[in-house]
């Protein structure tokens, strides 16, 4: 009877110990690839998030500060970050929400522009008109309203779908196709302009 006992007792605890090694096996290499998926998802979004950050403040000390801050909160809200819908558009949001929240809180103003523009005193040859052009749709796009400086930069410099940008400024698909659409017209015809002014003057 004591040997049935014993047994017993020795067979349950070796139950549960089997059962706990299989729940420690199930949570490790969930907690593995959680990290990895982080890890590459941050990877993916760097330089993204930094020419926002960068855009927003002006500032590049700034913009890392604010990478470092993203990649914190983040991480502490993995979980939901990677079970979201849209995780690269979750993030991003993030990033460009505490963007906004540091440009509030200065002091100091934001420069009317980040891109520093120089008068340049080149002889007006192919390769300097072609950066003078770049330089000048820079400006134009920084120039932008949010909505459509956003919508632009989102879908035409980093490649978003438009169900990701509408995820990220928090809007319909409708309103960033219309946005998209009048941020193109407008640097266009603004471009034109320009040109146009540029040759009459020769």
């Amino acid at each position: 009877m004591k040997n049935e006992t014993k047994n017993r007792n020795f067979y349950c605890a070796m139950l549960h110990l089997a059962s706990h090694i299989r729940y420690i096996g199930k949570q490790q290499p969930k907690k593995g690839l959680e990290t990895q998926h982080y890890n590459k998802l941050m990877a993916e979004l760097r330089d993204t998030l930094y020419r926002m950050a960068l855009g927003i403040l002006g500032d590049r000390a700034e913009a890392e500060d604010i990478l470092q801050d993203v990649s914190e909160r983040v991480w502490r809200a993995r979980d939901a970050v990677l079970k979201s819908q849209y995780p690269r558009a979750y993030v991003y949001r993030i990033a460009r929400n505490m963007a906004i929240d540091r440009l509030r809180h200065r002091k100091h103003t934001l420069p009317s522009s980040v891109l520093q523009l120089t008068d340049s005193g080149d002889d007006g040859n192919r390769e300097s008109d072609l950066n003078d052009i770049t330089l000048l749709t820079r400006k134009l796009i920084a120039a932008l309203p949010e909505k459509q400086r956003l919508a632009l930069e989102l879908r035409d410099v980093e490649g978003y779908e438009i169900y990701e940008i509408a995820a990220i400024v928090e809007s319909d698909e409708t309103s960033v196709r219309m946005n998209l659409s009048r941020a193109r017209k407008s640097i266009r015809e603004q471009l034109i302009k320009a040109l146009n002014h540029g040759v009459s003057r020769d």
